[in-house]
């Protein structure tokens, strides 16, 4: 899962910088063309940015890349239960108009940057370094949109097969455990065999949401032999203070509510 999520992260970064830069670089030409800022505003405000965005800049290759990528991580995934045609269309249908609808905000952020440049009197690098500066833009940003994302897809179609399962069976925490391991998840990975229940119990939300945002781990059925992660329990056991707040994005998304 891991390395099929990081290549889509890349594939759709590269074309989301190709097509912005061609977005700017039209706006280049109207300025050297002498359009004033008045004319420019007004092209910026009229066009489809539909039709502009993802096929004139070819945004599209973007979401066919994130789309790809869900009938990769169908292919790569262990199948332990019954899912069908039906549902996995009905996720497909959620996530390819998910991800049109982040890809043209995307778009529209930069129209929006762009026309605050211009109003500016900003032109060539002054316009594009202001565009680079938007937080929606910023390549962990996009990263964490679409890791999230894909991974979350991965562990919804897993929590459908998980439904077919017999009420007893014990799933483990399946996943890396390395530098990148936040807290709750080491603490899960050393959870051991669980039921579905106990799951939903002890870390609320993880059987869709993981550990939270670009978690790559998933819950998975397990052999009667499969022991606990030691490392993960000796890590706990040495630093417990560190650990002892570790929460599910669900769990910590209330808090804050609070």
């Amino acid at each position: 899962m891991e390395y099929i999520i990081d290549q889509a992260i890349q594939g759709y970064q590269s074309q989301l910088d190709e097509s912005t830069n061609e977005f700017i670089g039209d706006v280049d030409e109207l300025q050297d063309e002498g359009l004033s800022t008045e004319e420019m505003l007004a092209i910026l405000a009229a066009f489809s940015m539909v039709n502009y965005w993802f096929k004139d800049l070819q945004m599209q290759r973007a979401v066919d890349i994130y789309l790809d990528a869900t009938g990769y991580l169908l292919d790569d995934m262990y199948k332990f239960g019954k899912v069908t045609e039906t549902q996995l269309l009905a996720l497909r249908r959620m996530q390819e108009s998910a991800i049109i609808n982040y890809s043209q905000r995307l778009g529209e952020e930069i129209r929006l940057g762009l026309s605050e440049g211009i109003a500016q009197g900003l032109k060539g690098s002054a316009l594009r370094e202001r565009i680079a500066s938007k937080l929606a833009l910023n390549p962990g940003r996009i990263e964490g949109v679409i890791g999230t994302a894909l991974a979350t897809y991965n562990r919804s179609v897993t929590n459908i097969m998980l439904d077919s399962l017999p009420d007893g069976e014990k799933l483990y925490y399946h996943g890396p455990l390395d530098d990148k391991t936040r807290p709750i998840c080491r603490v899960m990975l050393s959870a051991g065999a669980l039921t579905k229940k106990e799951v939903e119990v002890n870390y609320p939300g993880a059987l869709i949401d993981g550990g939270g945002i670009n978690c790559r781990h998933d819950w998975l059925p397990t052999p009667s032999d499969r022991k606990v992660t030691v490392s993960a329990k000796e890590q706990i056991a040495e630093n417990p203070g560190k650990f002892a707040k570790a929460k599910t994005l669900l769990e910590y998304t209330r808090g804050r509510a609070q």
